[in-house]
Parts: structure tokens; sequence; C-alpha cells
């Protein structure tokens, strides 16, 4: 194990929680409605959207809470298609077990991918209407009764770009032993940021289903965090600045630079990737501004070339790591509590 450079590794769970509902499309709850009228967040969604599931369905019981100590990293599969050589975002779905979404760096297809724990395509969505611009981070949250794939279309190396945006489809279902091929209309979500332009390659989602977006920044060793305070479909958004803090040690600068991002689903815990290392940090109802430096934790992957995407996998108690490169590893770390 390694954690210098593109090396890393993260986060946690706990005890065991109900899964039912899950294959009907439903959530399990986080204590309240995943994203009630008094969030700010429309989770109307497009018509294709409501027409892909109607199932409304919850699981029962709260999701487990956050590891506090983790495994050593296991390599499931290698990632089978050789075109998918520039992986930088991975998300492991709520509503197919075992299932991970990626997606490719910026001017790849305006597609997510399904893989398997071997690294098997088992799933293939194009965005309708859409251009891969820059897309470099991928996360799953609630949205309304249902959970999302939320993409974000956020890169911005030259911090130079005119249009930046998250997307969001409805997660579909992928059936066992078979190939999904799907087109599904997006919904759009424009933003600007309220103090000037920054690069980010690092998102997650609130548990109110709001993403969080994390400044790429290479001659600090610090990043911060950005929020939308509200979701409407097709309007341009100001995003919420929600904090700054540190993501390096002493001597970074580059390896300090955020990659990759994600949030246990009752906002206790956000995991942070660099290209230098992974941290793992206690929050408090996903209240970014408790954000403490000085309690984060660091963890560890198994060995990759080019780290840029982490997720964790609250249903099988994990989270996951892959790769930039032609056929990368696809590591996965177990709770060890």
């Amino acid at each position: 194990m390694a954690t210098v450079w593109s090396l890393v590794a993260l986060l946690g769970c706990s005890e065991s929680f109900s899964a039912a509902g899950l294959a009907a499309g439903g959530a399990p709850t986080t204590g309240d409605d995943a994203a009630g009228d008094d969030s700010g967040v429309d989770t109307a969604g497009s018509d294709t959207a409501a027409a892909d599931d109607d199932s409304g369905e919850v699981a029962e019981g709260d999701w487990p809470s956050a590891c506090t100590s983790w495994a050593e990293p296991e390599q499931t599969g290698t990632v089978v298609d050789g075109s998918l050589d520039e992986l930088s975002g991975v998300a492991a779905s709520w509503r197919n077990p075992g299932v991970l979404w990626v997606l490719e760096d910026h001017a790849g297809p305006n597609t997510v991918f399904g893989l398997d724990p071997s690294g098997a395509t088992v799933a293939s969505i194009t965005l309708e209407t859409t251009t891969n611009n820059d897309w470099e981070s991928l996360a799953v949250g609630p949205c309304g009764d249902t959970t999302c794939i939320f993409v974000g279309d956020i890169g911005d190396n030259d911090h130079d770009r005119p249009w930046h945006g998250v997307l969001r489809i409805p997660e579909p279902e992928v059936l066992e032993d078979s190939t999904l091929t799907l087109a599904i209309t997006p919904d759009i979500f424009p933003y600007v940021f309220p103090d000037g332009a920054w690069d980010s390659e690092g998102m997650a989602v609130l548990p109110d289903g709001r993403p969080v977006l994390f400044s790429k920044e290479y001659d600090t060793a610090q990043t911060s965090a950005y929020a939308f305070p509200i979701l409407v479909p097709d309007s341009t958004t100001t995003l919420e600045y929600l904090g700054r803090f540190s993501t390096g040690v002493d001597g970074d600068t580059g390896a300090a630079a955020v990659t990759g991002a994600d949030l246990w689903p009752d906002g206790e815990r956000l995991i942070l990737r660099t290209y230098g290392h992974i941290w793992e940090f206690p929050l408090s109802d996903g209240d970014l501004s408790t954000v403490d430096a000085a309690a984060r934790v660091e963890r560890s992957t198994g060995e990759e070339r080019q780290g840029e995407a982490i997720s964790y996998d609250p249903i099988a108690r994990t989270f996951v790591t892959v790769s930039e490169g032609v056929n990368p590893p696809l590591w996965r770390v177990g709770c060890a509590d």
C-alpha cells in the first residue's frame, strides 16, 4: 500500500441495515425525507426521469454509520474495456448492489458506464443533449423518493470556461446477466461560483440531494467547498461558499490538489482524494462548516497510476477507488470494526 502522489484510500461503515426496496428503486432513509419541501431542492426532474421509476419505495431503516477502522485493500477486478482509460469519477450504486458507475474525463463520451465487481461493463447510459466538456466527478445521492446519478461537468483547468453544470439522472435498474443500454435526457443545473472561477474535480451530494463541489488548487494545500443552495433545472445558480480547509501536509502543493470526494449518506463523514492523500473528516449532519483538518485521518488504498476517483459503498460497507490508465485495477477497502 502507498499514500504517495497518486496512491490513496479511505473510509467507512458499521452495522447492517435493511436493503428492502433497493431493487425497486428506493433509497434507505436518513431519518428525514430525502429532499423535503423545506430543502429548497426541486426534485421533480425531467419527464424522462419521472417515467423511468415510479415506485417511490423507500427501504426500511437508516443507513449504517461510517466505519471507524478499515481492512486491507482488495483488488476485486480490472476494468475490461481498454477504451475506458481516463476514468475520473466513480460512484457505487445505491440501487444495484455491486455495480460501480464510472465516467471518462474531458472530451470523452457523454456516457456513464456501469461496471460489475470484476470490471466488466454491464451498463451504458448516454446523457442526451449533453457534451462531455470536462466531466470530472460522479456521485450517487437522493432525489425525492428515489436515487439519482449526479455528473459533474465541473473541470476548468484554465479557469476560463464560460459554462459549468451538474447533470442528474435517475438510477436505472441493471438486471443480472444482461447489459443495459439506455439514453436519458438529464436535468441540468448550471452554476457560477460566488468568488471568481475555480477548477473542480471533487463533488459529493448532501443528505438533502444538493451537490457540493471542492476547488482543485495546485499552489496551495487547501480547498474551498461550495454547495448548491437550491436545485432548479436550467436555471443558473450562484453556489454558496461553505468554508476552506487544509488538504495536505507541510510541503504539499500539487500533491494536495483535490481530485475526488464523497459523503457518507447521513452526512457524518467526508472523504477527499488528492494526488497524494486520502483524507477522512468527521462532520455533523453534512455541515461542511464543521470540517476540522486537525481531526482528519489519512486512509490508503491499493497501488494506482493516477487515482482520481473514490466512492463510499454504504451497502457493501466499503469504499472503492479506481485510477486512470488502460485496464486499471478496481480496489475495495472493507470495514474492519
